[in-house]
């Protein structure tokens, strides 16, 4: 294993100081409403989601790594969420990785997303400045986007594990039916027409709507 290798999978761990761990991405309202209360419910759960980050965030990553316009695409990406708190963490994210990564090493790339971001030309969308990272430390696209979309699922895997709750075994079991299809999410990412991105996902981006009038609740997406 690389080193350029190991600064993804730094960037990526839940540790990493961007607030991640604060985000369900939608699963808190899926686990009130009674919709995710078991092992294969969650194992439904992570393969409609997994489809949906196809055309979404691991979409914009890799159109972002290939060259895009930065600029449009930041636009395009932050009118696909419509949910607030989903556009607000992928906004606070960002500026937290654009921040950490440009103090801790020269990335020409990433520094110039921030400058956007810095003076008000794009918002700042956190799988951008993912595919812009991948991009600046040379790591394979397909190997990187991979190692992106498992921690994500991750994340949500044990988010619902919590909050339901369920059993470690039950969330991992569920987790590793998921991993399966991670290659095959995102060799369709890296082919999605641009006119496609942001499509699917309605109701995952209702169920987020929803988080933000809950009575009480734990995540702030």
């Amino acid at each position: 294993m690389n080193g350029d290798l190991l600064k993804l999978i730094q960037s990526i761990d839940s540790l990493f100081p961007i607030g991640s761990y604060t985000l369900s991405n939608g699963m808190e309202t899926y686990v009130q409403k009674d919709i995710v209360t078991t092992e294969k419910e969650l194992e439904t759960h992570l393969h409609s989601y997994l489809y949906m980050l196809s055309f979404n965030d691991l979409a914009f990553a890799a159109r972002a790594h290939d060259g895009a316009d930065i600029e449009k695409l930041d636009a395009l990406c932050g009118a696909s969420k419509a949910p607030s708190e989903l556009r607000n963490a992928s906004m606070k994210q960002c500026i937290r990785f654009l921040k950490l990564h440009t103090a801790l090493d020269d990335y020409p790339l990433l520094m110039h997303y921030k400058q956007l971001v810095d003076n008000g030309r794009s918002d700042g969308h956190y799988c951008i400045a993912m595919g812009l990272f991948i991009r600046e430390i040379g790591v394979d696209l397909p190997t990187a986007l991979e190692l992106y979309c498992y921690s994500i699922l991750s994340s949500i895997t044990n988010h619902a594990v919590k909050l339901v709750p369920l059993r470690q075994l039950d969330g991992q079991r569920a987790l590793l039916k998921a991993e399966r299809e991670i290659p095959a999410a995102v060799k369709r990412a890296m082919a999605v027409e641009y006119n496609a991105l942001g499509a699917s996902g309605c109701g995952i981006d209702i169920r987020s709507m929803q988080h933000e009038t809950l009575y009480s609740r734990l995540y702030i997406s």
